[in-house]
């Protein structure tokens, strides 16, 4: 095992997941895990995700060369300031959550100067949500989306490349601004989609009957209402330009779809045109997104020689001394 320390802060389905992934390498880098619900960590320790679990972030945090945040969107910024202060010198920080910009705004006005972050969005549909569903293959040939913060050092990016890599996934870089409006369309408005039904059908006195027929495309179609609310509230609003700009678009063919099954018999061509149209179109997305053949040649990012970077990245922030002192000494008894 190499010097070289990750720590995953959030060992939920996502966090466990790296850690498996990420321990089935020749020689694995030193994994350290934290969450707040110690049962989960420990969980994820006999899973055999991590070498060792803190119960203290700090503790967890403060001999890091690379920190991942797998946390939802509510959490990052306070685990940021938390984490801040007690930094080594050269450590990357990256992050799991959907939304990029407020992440990278958080990380801007929060981490000190020798601090890195790139933030990262792993594309990938895990089982389920519960800590049982994670796997080491969760992340093979899927695309991991890249939204380095301006000011991320080379070395910071291609870091996380060489980490993406051992992942068996394939970096994918965007702006974070176009990042969220894009998630905003496939990942934000689906769940709002499924709120509105829920409250659409949950709310008629005929539910105590209708929720029997209910099956496996109501259990699809509604599954945006589900997590924690907090969380599903930070990412509506972080969205919110984007959303309504795809809010209102939805509700445009939502009006057209209307109208055509309103229509007399002669729109009935129309009507069957545009359900062969969608039909076709979410069979060719589920067959690239299921032989993850997504790639594009002109955004791919030049091949890097992974054991090569690794040894190279053992002494980017490696060895330095650690920050704080005694200051970090009592934030640990305080925490």
């Amino acid at each position: 095992m190499s010097n070289f320390t990750i720590t995953i802060v959030g060992t939920g389905v996502i966090g466990t997941s790296l850690g498996l992934a990420l321990k089935q390498q020749k020689d694995p880098p030193r994994l350290l895990g934290h969450d707040k619900d110690l049962d989960r960590a420990k969980t994820a320790l006999k899973l055999g995700a991590f070498d060792k679990t803190e119960w203290n972030l700090v503790n967890a945090c403060e001999p890091a060369d690379l920190i991942i945040l797998a946390l939802p969107l509510s959490g990052i910024r306070p685990t940021l300031a938390a984490i801040a202060p007690y930094l080594k010198p050269g450590v990357v920080i990256s992050d799991t959550a959907r939304s990029k910009a407020p992440v990278l705004a958080w990380a801007a006005e929060l981490l000190p100067p020798h601090a890195h972050f790139v933030g990262g969005d792993p594309l990938v549909q895990p089982a389920g949500s519960e800590q049982s569903q994670a796997a080491a293959a969760l992340f093979h040939n899927r695309l991991y989306c890249l939204t380095p913060a301006p000011n991320a050092e080379e070395t910071a990016v291609q870091l996380m490349v060489s980490v993406i890599s051992m992942l068996g996934a394939k970096p994918f870089f965007l702006d974070a601004a176009e990042h969220d409006g894009l998630v905003a369309a496939v990942e934000t408005l689906p769940s709002v989609l499924g709120i509105a039904l829920l409250q659409t059908v949950a709310g008629q006195p005929t539910w105590r009957e209708m929720r029997k027929l209910a099956g496996g495309l109501f259990d699809q179609t509604s599954s945006g209402a589900s997590g924690d609310p907090d969380s599903l509230q930070a990412a509506l609003l972080a969205q919110r330009s984007a959303l309504l700009h795809w809010l209102d678009r939805y509700l445009a063919h939502l009006q057209e779809l209307r109208a055509l099954l309103n229509a007399d018999e002669g729109s009935h061509e129309t009507l069957l045109q545009k359900l062969d149209q969608a039909i076709v179109e979410r069979h060719n997305w589920l067959v690239d997104y299921r032989q993850g053949h997504f790639d594009d040649p002109e955004l791919a990012p030049p091949a890097i020689e992974r054991p090569g970077l690794m040894r190279q990245l053992i002494g980017f922030g490696g060895g330095a001394k650690k920050q704080g002192g005694r200051g970090a000494e009592e934030q640990r008894r305080r925490k």
